[in-house]
């Protein structure tokens, strides 16, 4: 049996600060209805990135949330509604 020390609660602690942190990557996937964003960069997957971009999202582009389908997200962009799945979405880092 393990005791829990001050020190452990300090390690969960700022651990639990790094992942929320402002430097944190935050992804397409995260978005609730109605968020708006920006996209950053997409992963580091080259086939994902060129999937992507032949949607129509490209590097600096706004995007709104319009609904939650299930594992889909819709999105509306300057003049077009995309659905991307959750698995896509979480390959699009956002601002």
């Amino acid at each position: 049996m393990k005791l829990k020390t001050d020190r452990d609660d300090k390690a969960s602690t700022s651990d639990t600060l790094l992942s929320k942190g402002p430097n944190r990557k935050r992804t397409l996937k995260e978005l609730e209805v109605g968020d708006v964003a920006y996209i950053v960069d997409f992963s580091d997957h080259n086939d994902i990135a060129k999937k992507i971009e032949a949607m129509g999202l490209r590097r600096g582009k706004k995007v709104v949330v319009l609904q939650r389908l299930g594992r889909g997200i819709l999105v509306k962009t300057s003049n077009s509604r995309i659905v991307l799945t959750s698995d896509l979405a979480k390959n699009i880092e956002i601002k």
